[in-house]
């Protein structure tokens, strides 16, 4: 029994012997695997430039390409490579007729990581370079030159010198479509612009104001501005090669106001500003034309449309020249205020040239007539009303302008149906469409807004054009 006790203690002994034995055997080759690895640890690896790496990405203010490193052999330890932009070679092997028909690119309009990254065990790399996409664009259809060195090489590594500098060349076409590129122009670029008989302007009591609207093609994104810039000197040139009239003068700068930047707001597509032009220099240059080249320049994103970058104002003096003539007029209305025409709402209020003061009929049916009979004919073209200061349910909603040379036949030259006032002592401009001569003007108010019948107004003007 004792002998077989003793047996087993000496077979235990002999397996632990023997997996002790295993294990030093184990690390044994550990040690030699990381002595052979450190002999391996010491070695330098060459670095050099690579090739692109990748899709280039786009967004609405960058392009981003990727490029690839070589290196001889597998990193034995994680380094990093320096890099920077290097247009300057560039510039020389274009003066030296290296890059044909390539256009190398403002350093200003590219970035790069300022270190490529090499991880333990790799025999390549990647980083990645940044262009605004604008200066792309400004090059669409053409080829475009990028260059970049191979600084330094961290960790005893070596930059290869014969291919330290890198150069990439890139075909436009490649990448982009005519539908990328965000154009920026005038919506009638390169045409002109007439104002006259109340088209392409806007009036008011100073003066005739002319809107411009500003588009932005592809899509839109970040916010930026674009100068605005006057031209007199071409108008000159303009009236001898007949594209304007001989009567056309140039407006200078005293004559008009305008804005001298304008922007586009983040994500628009559209931006606008006028050229306003006073009544007095309308008035000091009758029979005659009046014009202005407008131009876009500078913008602080994308390019402009070079053909649609300008467009020319053309001013029929004759045709723009307005003048309030309802105090040349006789008023009278076919039902007043109960206390007379003269009374604190009387009927005279409605034409005395204050929006303070009002007209209010209490007893309201849908028969007021308003009249104004000249004594030589006017051609109005355009009249305004103004809203009173209390109760939008007073306001006038149906009427209908008429005009007569005798006060007996009358032509609806006209008429609106379902118009509001948003706001108190508001003023509205109503056009006509067809502007001739009457002495005598009826303004024939059929429905208010509602809830009463009480009827209100501020103010009825008569806007006479030549």
């Amino acid at each position: 029994m004792v002998r077989q006790v003793i047996n087993k203690v000496m077979k235990t002994l002999r397996n632990i012997s023997c997996i002790l034995a295993t294990v030093v055997a184990l690390a044994s080759c550990q040690e030699a695997a990381l002595e052979d690895f450190n002999l391996q640890a010491g070695k330098s690896i060459q670095v050099e430039t690579g090739n692109i790496a990748g899709e280039i990405s786009k967004t609405n203010e960058f392009m981003t390409i990727p490029v690839s490193l070589k290196l001889s052999g597998n990193a034995t330890k994680a380094f990093e490579v320096t890099l920077s932009i290097n247009q300057d070679t560039l510039e020389k092997m274009a003066v030296e007729g290296k890059l044909d028909n390539t256009i190398v690119i403002s350093s200003s309009a590219l970035q790069i990581d300022n270190v490529a990254k090499v991880d333990f065990g790799s025999d390549v790399a990647q980083f990645k370079i940044t262009v605004a996409r604008t200066e792309v664009e400004r090059h669409f259809g053409k080829q475009i030159a990028i260059g970049y060195s191979l600084d330094d090489a961290g960790k005893n590594n070596v930059v290869n010198q014969e291919q330290k500098i890198g150069v990439i060349i890139l075909n436009t076409n490649d990448f982009l479509t005519p539908e990328d590129i965000h154009y920026i122009s005038f919506q009638t670029g390169g045409d002109i612009i007439q104002a006259r008989d109340r088209q392409n302007y806007n009036s008011s009591s100073g003066g005739i104001s002319i809107p411009l609207t500003l588009n932005l093609a592809s899509f839109p994104g970040n916010p930026f501005t674009v100068d605005i810039v006057t031209d007199s000197d071409t108008i000159t040139d303009m009236v001898a090669e007949g594209i304007l009239p001989p009567t056309t003068v140039a407006l200078q700068e005293d004559d008009f106001s305008t804005s001298t930047k304008v922007g586009f707001k983040s994500n628009a597509s559209e931006a606008s500003f006028s050229l306003d032009i006073p009544w007095s220099v309308i008035n000091n240059n009758l029979g005659k034309h009046l014009a202005i080249v407008v131009r876009l320049k500078n913008p602080s994103l994308h390019i402009l449309n070079e053909e649609k970058s300008f467009t020319t104002i053309l001013i029929d003096c004759d045709n723009v020249l307005e003048e309030d003539v309802t105090h040349l007029g006789v008023f009278s209305v076919n039902r007043d205020n109960g206390n007379g025409p003269d009374g604190g709402e009387g009927s005279k209020k409605l034409v005395d040239n204050n929006i303070r003061t009002k007209f209010l009929q209490a007893d309201f049916i849908g028969d007021l007539e308003c009249k104004l009979v000249f004594d030589e004919p006017q051609k109005i073209g355009a009249y305004t009303l103004t809203s009173a200061n209390d109760a939008q349910g007073r306001d006038p909603k149906d009427w209908q302008l008429q005009g007569s040379n005798d006060g007996i036949n009358w032509t609806t030259i006209d008429r609106r149906e379902g118009e509001s006032f948003s706001g108190r002592e508001m003023t509205r401009r109503f056009n006509i469409s067809y502007p001739v001569s009457y002495t005598h003007y009826r303004l024939n108010i059929t429905a208010i807004v509602g809830g009463t019948n009480l009827f209100q107004l501020a103010e009825w003007r008569m806007i006479k054009v030549r």
